[in-house]
């Protein structure tokens, strides 16, 4: 039986026809802050990778490439999304309160504008910071890494994407005295016509240029019952997601899972750049093996979606921010809680040379769905199928899979990199829900 409107989880039966539009606006505000953490999930998952294999040096070599070649371009993709125009501070600020990169309370960034040519935000709590340091220890090298020479040009390509002639500077960052007190960091933006026009890096235009960079979130028709539909009125410092409408939010989830995808992409690029295909290939695998279970954790605990049979899983995977809903055409089929079936229709993500990032795992039954699927359950075993068998009529699928619960089956092993993500803050962080406007 479909499932009512205004959902205010999916704790309910496996829907066949679910979608995020049919989720309340405190589900969807409580979804956008957990799609939006998929920004850090991922660099939990892929930096220690990085560091072990080609050392610690280029953990910062890879997130500056994965950050700059992605952040300008979902910052424009966000401000067009929710009508977000003029090139001053304030627009700057409002990009960062939608920002993979600035998840709402994790990354507690709190703004002060004093003009559209002069403003602040700084942080009192940072959670990318509280990892750095129990990992540094007394060693300040990782944490200047980060605060200074990974976040300098990043903070400054995610400002320049508003005003080529924006500016981030510190008034004061970490490494932080024995006896700081006050916020982790503090920092100034600018816009003055004295700043020069830097160009583009060549894996912000690869990024660019890709079908996922170009692919639009389709606007709902729905009513609105309350809350923002757009972002195009004046700039509310203290924003929350509950501040938005449910036909605003279901768009907004929709984008953070895009925007992730981008944000991946730019960084497998960045590898491949380095250390060519076949080693990308490698770690792209190690990396969904490392995030999947940790953010997909954290997506069902938002939902209230238990259980470990494979309508579980359907549901999850209706749900999964690393599978962006719409730019992948995603269906799904149950025969109990035993088996069931889910396929992905040609669309945009499927297209030409296209796939990029987790999703060129899709083809690897084992890599790719069977990871999501196992991080439900270890015994649920995934094979890809004939995409002509799993429903009757309508367009032929591209990829099929059947899913099945087999007790006697081999339990699939948690990744290494999938424990060292869920230690960090990523894996522990609560959200605190904030009552509708």
């Amino acid at each position: 039986m479909p499932q009512p409107k205004g959902l205010d989880d999916y704790a309910g039966p496996f829907d066949p026809d679910f979608d995020l539009a049919l989720l309340s606006r405190a589900a969807l505000a409580r979804l956008a802050r957990e799609y939006q953490m998929v920004g850090h999930v991922t660099d939990r998952a892929l930096m220690p990778i990085i560091g072990s294999r080609f050392g610690p040096e280029n953990m910062n070599v890879i997130a500056i490439d994965e950050w700059m070649g992605a952040s300008p371009v979902y910052n424009e993709r966000n401000r067009r999304l929710l009508g977000i125009d003029g090139d001053g501070v304030s627009t700057i600020f409002k990009g960062l309160q939608l920002d993979v990169g600035a998840p709402h309370q994790y990354m507690d960034f709190r703004f002060e504008v004093r003009d559209e040519s002069l403003g602040w935000f700084w942080l009192p709590f940072c959670g990318a910071y509280a990892d750095v340091k129990a990992v540094a220890g007394d060693d300040p090298k990782p944490i200047i890494g980060m605060c200074h020479h990974m976040e300098d040009p990043t903070f400054d390509a995610t400002v320049m994407a508003v005003n080529p002639r924006a500016r981030c500077r510190p008034v004061h960052r970490p490494p932080l005295a024995p006896d700081h007190r006050g916020p982790v960091c503090r920092w100034e933006v600018s816009i003055d016509d004295e700043h020069g026009v830097l160009e583009e890096r060549d894996i912000t235009r690869a990024i660019r240029a890709t079908r996922a960079a170009a692919f639009e979130i389709p606007p709902l028709r729905e009513a609105a019952t309350g809350g923002l539909d757009d972002y195009t009125g004046d700039f509310v410092a203290d924003l929350a997601f509950e501040d938005f409408s449910q036909p605003a939010l279901v768009r907004i989830c929709r984008e953070a899972s895009l925007d992730a995808h981008l944000l991946v992409r730019a960084g497998h690029l960045a590898i491949a750049e380095r250390w060519g295909a076949a080693v990308c290939g490698e770690i792209a695998r190690d990396h969904f093996a490392g995030a999947a279970p940790v953010y997909g954790d954290r997506v069902r605990a938002a939902l209230g979606i238990a259980g470990e049979d494979v309508d579980a899983v359907l549901k999850t995977l209706q749900v999964d921010p690393g599978l962006p809903d719409g730019y992948l055409e995603l269906g799904a089929a149950s025969d109990g809680p035993d088996r069931g079936w889910v396929w992905m229709d040609d669309c945009d993500a499927l297209a030409g040379d296209e796939p990029g990032g987790w999703l060129a795992l899709l083809d690897d039954p084992a890599a790719g769905i069977g990871r999501i699927a196992a991080a439900v359950n270890p015994r649920i075993v995934c094979r890809a199928v004939d995409p002509g068998t799993v429903r009757a009529g309508g367009v032929r699928p591209r990829l099929a899979f059947e899913l099945t619960l087999d007790p006697d089956a081999t339990p699939v092993e948690e990744s290494v990199w999938a424990r060292v993500a869920r230690s960090t803050t990523v894996g522990r962080f609560a959200f605190e829900e904030r009552p509708l406007t």
